[in-house]
């Protein structure tokens, strides 16, 4: 990312020249890491009982609940644990609509710079936190490739 400072730079001007738009979001108290591993649940009662691991937890834009998609995620790397989770996430959303309950839909965002924002927030993250440790090497380059892609459409 060094050869990207310059853009890094106009990038948070672009931030600033689009405030407005950009904190057009409501925010709330967030998990941030709510997955079934973190959901203790009495079988006997029916009930969950608690809910662990709130060191991620704090006040974040709405858009930013599930950052990590994780809601409903079983705690298993598998291609069967992700289809699992997805069609977990379709039926939530589908009994949250039938309730009449729009905590979903009140967390998309609100244009698409907001969008672009917050995937090039994510992806640089991945690149300053995750590939210093040698960790996902493989995929730095998309990662890098996501955040300019996300930039340029600020313009810079």
């Amino acid at each position: 990312m060094r050869d990207s400072v310059g853009r890094l730079d106009l990038f948070i001007q672009a931030l600033e020249d689009n405030a407005v738009e950009l904190n057009n979001v409501k925010l709330k108290l967030a998990h941030k890491d709510l997955h079934l591993a973190n959901i203790m649940y009495d079988y006997e009662t029916s009930r969950i009982t608690a809910v662990l691991d709130w060191e991620f937890s704090g006040v974040v834009p709405f858009t930013r609940w599930n950052p990590s998609r994780a809601l409903f995620w079983n705690g298993l790397a598998t291609p069967e644990a992700k289809v699992e989770k997805d069609l977990m996430v379709q039926e939530f959303s589908k009994r949250c609509k039938k309730r009449g309950l729009t905590i979903l839909e009140d967390a998309k965002f609100s244009s698409p710079l907001q969008e672009a924002m917050q995937e090039a927030a994510t992806y640089l993250r991945c690149i300053v936190e995750v590939a210093p440790r040698g960790q996902r090497q493989d995929l730095v380059g998309g990662w890098k490739e996501t955040v300019l892609k996300n930039l340029a459409l600020f313009g810079v």
